[in-house]
């Protein structure tokens, strides 16, 4: 997912998009620790997924704060 799909997405959708990573990065890594993947690189580029999700929805819930005031 490019950050471009990922700033079009909507707070629930975040939300929901993190959950599913983590969920998987959760299995793969514990995988890893009992069998090397085929292509251990998966576990970052998941691992830095998440936290491209993260700041978006960090940056949507301020915004969101910030419109009230």
């Amino acid at each position: 997912m490019k950050n471009s799909e990922i700033k079009t997405l909507l707070i629930d959708d975040l939300i929901y998009e993190i959950q599913v990573h983590e969920k998987n990065y959760q299995n793969i890594k514990f995988y890893h620790s009992i069998k090397i993947h085929k292509n251990p690189m998966i576990i970052r580029i998941l691992r830095r997924k998440i936290a491209r999700l993260k700041t978006e929805l960090n940056k949507k819930i301020n915004d969101r704060k910030t419109k009230k005031i």
